[in-house]
This record gives C-alpha cells, sequence and structure tokens, in this order.
C-alpha cells in the first residue's frame, strides 16, 4: 500500500472499526510502528515503547499533521 497522510488513516481507522491496524509511521524525523483501532468516538493507539494513548480523531490528527503512514497489516 502506499503512504497515506494521517487524515486518510483516520479515515480507514473509522472504516475499519473495531480491527487492529498496523502502521509505520515517518515524518522525516522519525519512523515508528503503532498498533491502532478506532473504537467509536476514540482511536487506542499502542506505539513502538508499548504506551498505549487514546486520542479523539481532531487530536490524533493535530499531533501528526505532516504525517505519512504505511498500513503494513490489518488484523
Amino acid at each position: 500500500m502506499n503512504k497515506i497522510r494521517t487524515v486518510e488513516l483516520i479515515e480507514q481507522l473509522r472504516r475499519l472499526q473495531g480491527h487492529f491496524v498496523e502502521a509505520s509511521i515517518s515524518d522525516g524525523l522519525i519512523n515508528a510502528t503503532h498498533i491502532l483501532r478506532f473504537g467509536g468516538r476514540k482511536i487506542f493507539d499502542i506505539g513502538v515503547d508499548n504506551r498505549e494513548s487514546t486520542w479523539k480523531p481532531d487530536e490524533f490528527a493535530a499531533l501528526y499533521p505532516r504525517a505519512f503512514w504505511k498500513v503494513e497489516q490489518i488484523i
């Protein structure tokens, strides 16, 4: 799959509600893998440090405004 912007990733998460999505982020400075899931109102995010965070979709978009993501797998 091609790299997509954060807002496009959020739309995919909405469509795949309840599924886990493994996605790699690249914003020019960092490269990291996240396990993401959309639960209906919030995005659940487990980063490479195994720390789980929750975000409203607009908060997640603001956190990674210029990032590109590559979806590695959907579980």
